[in-house]
């Protein structure tokens, strides 16, 4: 029989390479605000294996951060509504109670979030906040803990991590309060990880620095990770498979190399154009997707991209695509027309006269340069 481990009012076996660690099923998450319903996250379905990474991408607002919020429990329990199903490990954890959540988060799934600054304690020296989740979820001693704290800073590649013990939060630059909080994260060897957007306000040199950072500790401790950013070249190298939102919906989900060489949907396609290429001049300007998302309250019909759309025919301002395969295999998008001349879903049969095909339909795209 496998060992297990008690996590409050949950037990969790031990897994194997092949265990599914986590399956999400149809989650909503909707906020009641006084303008009505705010739909943040619409019926999303993933599935993440032990040691895999699945990339979140979209624009600010898109539902991204909600979505690893939801998934993680990290969402008011007043004026918020989730419905779905998130498994870990096989258990329902979604409508788990908050003591058994507190036992989760830390020593079994654990998050990264994107400004250190408000997320580390201003007044708490950085030794004492790396040990806290050791003391919380382990019986080590004060002692013991200090000592794996200070092991931890050197893994993350701090310097001088003796000095660095006793430093406040702000007396360190962002790059290292962002090694702080993955040491933190780390500390109690989490299966899971959620790192949302963990190089926002970084220069380049030190994104490249955290992510690679994150890559060899993923790989050291065969840890599963979920990588949220609004950059798809970010996550061109570093996931399995992308994940694409747009309005609180998934608009397109392959795996990595097979959304780079077939995209479908041309919202990825213009998130890809957005990204600034290296090999591109000095002063080149960047390139931006005209418009704004749609208000989450009131979402017009028909596909949410389309008024941004340059591709966009009458039915997709009436009629919003089911998401469906593609021809590649677990591909799927949501688009009645999409890119490279393959087929999408048949439009219904109340759009009599729209076009079958889309006029100046593009070549499939080609990854980001490298």
């Amino acid at each position: 029989m496998s060992p297990e481990i008690q996590t409050g009012n949950l037990t969790f076996p031990e897994v194997s390479d092949e265990t599914t660690l986590l399956e999400v099923d149809d989650l909503h998450t909707t906020f009641s605000t006084s303008r009505g319903p705010l739909h943040a996250v619409n019926g999303v379905s993933l599935t993440l294996d032990r040691g895999e990474t699945i990339g979140i991408v979209g624009e600010s607002g898109s539902g991204k951060t909600v979505l690893t919020r939801s998934i993680m429990g990290l969402v008011p329990r007043e004026g918020v509504t989730r419905t779905g199903s998130v498994n870990f490990m096989g258990q329902e954890i979604l409508n788990a109670p908050d003591k058994s959540l507190r036992q989760l988060w830390g020593s079994q799934i654990a998050m990264v979030f994107q400004d250190p600054m408000t997320s580390l304690n201003p007044v708490m020296r950085i030794g004492k906040q790396i040990a806290e989740p050791l003391r919380l979820h382990t019986d080590m001693d004060g002692k013991e803990a200090r000592a794996n704290a200070l092991s931890l800073l050197t893994q993350v590649g701090i310097p001088s991590p003796e000095e660095r013990l006793r430093a406040y939060p702000g007396e360190l630059s962002g790059g290292m309060r962002q090694r702080v909080m993955i040491a933190i994260a780390l500390a109690c060897a989490p299966r899971l990880l959620l790192a949302d957007e963990p190089t926002t306000g970084l220069d380049v040199t030190v994104q490249a620095q955290i992510l690679d950072l994150l890559a060899t500790l993923q790989k050291d401790r065969t840890m599963a990770m979920i990588l949220v950013t609004h950059d798809l070249g970010v996550v061109a190298t570093r996931t399995d498979k992308i994940i694409v939102m747009y309005a609180g919906n998934v608009v397109e989900q392959a795996p990595t190399a097979t959304l780079f060489s077939a995209m479908a949907m041309p919202y990825t396609e213009a998130l890809l154009g957005s990204t600034p290429r290296i090999a591109n001049p000095s002063h080149t300007r960047l390139n931006a997707i005209e418009g704004r998302p749609p208000d989450l309250v009131n979402v017009p019909p028909g596909c949410p991209f389309s008024p941004r759309c340059k591709y966009a025919q009458d039915i997709c301002h009436q009629v919003r695509p089911p998401l469906v395969p593609a021809a590649e295999p677990n591909h799927l998008f949501a688009c009645w027309f999409p890119l490279g001349g393959r087929s999408g879903p048949h439009p219904p049969a109340v759009t009599v006269g729209v076009a079958s095909e889309r006029p100046d339909r593009p070549d499939p795209v080609p990854g980001p340069a490298s």
